[in-house]
C-alpha cells in the first residue's frame, strides 16, 4: 500500500514536471525505483538496468500526454525536433545493450555538474536574449548532431533525455525558451520509446516478482505511470501562462535541485 501511494505521488510530480519543462522525469524515477528493487532484494547488476529501462517505459506516455496538451499552439517546431529525435532514437537504441557496463556513477557525476553549471547560468541571466536560430541546412545538422549525445545519455542513465535535448536547443539552435518545453516533449516520446524497446530484447537473473520483460517493469511501472498521465496537463497549463523570465527560473531552480542531489547520491 506504502510502496502504491509513493509511485502516484512520484508519477504526479514526473508528469507535472513533463509537462512544464519538458523534461521526462527520469531523475525522479530511477532514484525511486533503485531503493524499491533494494528493498525487495534485487542484485545490483539487475537493479540498475531494471529501472533505467522502466523509467524510460513511462516517460512514453507522460511525453505524449504532456504533448497533446500543447496540440494547436503552434510551439512545437518540428524542424528541430524530428531530427533530435531520429538520431537520437538510434543511438539510445544502440547504447541501452551496453548500458549495464558503463561505468554509472562517473557518468551521473558529470552530468550533475553539467547541470549545476547550465543551472547557474539560467538563474544569475537577468535578461533573456533571444537570438535568431540558425538558417535552414545549419539547423537541421545542428539537429542531428544535438540528436548523438541526448540518445547516448538516454540509455546510459535511463533518462528520456530531456535536459540535454532542451539545453542543446537553447544555446546551440537558439530556439526561443518558450517553445523548449513542447518541442522537447516530441523528442523524449520517440527517445525513450526506442530505448524502452531496446531493454525488452535484454535479460535479466531471476526475480522475486513478476511482470517484467527484458530489464522492463511492467508491473511497478504502471503505477508511476498512472500518476504521470494524470498530471501532465498541470504542468502544460502553468507553462502557457507562466512568463518566460519565470520558467527560465523554474527550469534553473529544478537543474540545481537534480544536479545536487546527483552529485550527493554519488558522492
Amino acid at each position: 500500500m506504502f510502496f502504491a501511494a509513493a509511485a502516484l505521488a512520484v508519477g504526479a510530480l514526473v508528469g507535472f514536471i513533463a509537462g512544464l519543462t519538458g523534461i521526462g522525469g527520469g531523475v525522479l524515477m530511477v532514484p525511486f525505483l533503485y531503493v524499491l528493487y533494494e528493498r525487495l532484494g534485487v542484485g545490483a547488476g539487475d537493479a540498475t538496468p531494471l529501472a533505467h529501462a522502466t523509467s524510460l517505459m513511462v516517460i512514453v506516455p507522460a511525453a505524449i500526454r504532456g504533448l497533446l496538451g500543447y496540440r494547436g499552439t503552434g510551439l512545437v517546431q518540428w524542424r528541430a525536433a524530428l531530427p533530435i529525435a531520429g538520431v537520437a532514437a538510434l543511438a539510445a537504441a544502440a547504447t541501452a545493450p551496453l548500458a549495464v557496463r558503463l561505468p554509472g556513477s562517473t557518468l551521473r557525476t558529470g552530468f550533475a555538474l553539467f547541470l549545476v553549471a547550465i543551472a547557474a547560468d539560467l538563474l544569475l541571466r537577468r535578461k533573456d536574449h533571444e537570438a535568431a536560430p540558425p538558417p535552414g541546412r545549419a539547423q537541421l545538422l545542428g539537429a542531428a548532431a544535438l540528436g548523438l549525445p541526448v540518445g547516448v545519455l538516454s540509455a546510459a542513465l535511463g533518462v528520456g533525455g530531456g535536459v540535454p535535448a532542451t539545453m542543446g536547443m537553447h544555446y546551440l539552435l537558439k530556439l526561443p525558451f518558450r517553445v523548449l518545453a513542447p518541442t522537447s516533449l516530441a523528442v523524449i516520446t520517440v527517445i525513450a520509446a526506442a530505448g524502452s524497446v531496446s531493454y525488452l530484447f535484454t535479460t535479466t537473473g531471476p526475480l522475486p516478482f513478476r511482470g517484467v520483460v527484458g530489464h522492463v517493469d511492467f508491473g511497478h511501472g504502471l503505477l508511476l505511470a498512472l500518476g504521470a498521465v494524470a498530471c501532465a496537463p498541470l504542468g502544460v497549463w502553468v507553462n502557457r501562462r507562466a512568463p518566460v523570465p519565470v520558467l527560465r527560473r523554474m527550469f534553473g531552480l529544478l537543474l540545481a535541485a537534480i544536479g545536487a542531489t546527483l552529485l550527493v547520491q554519488n558522492a
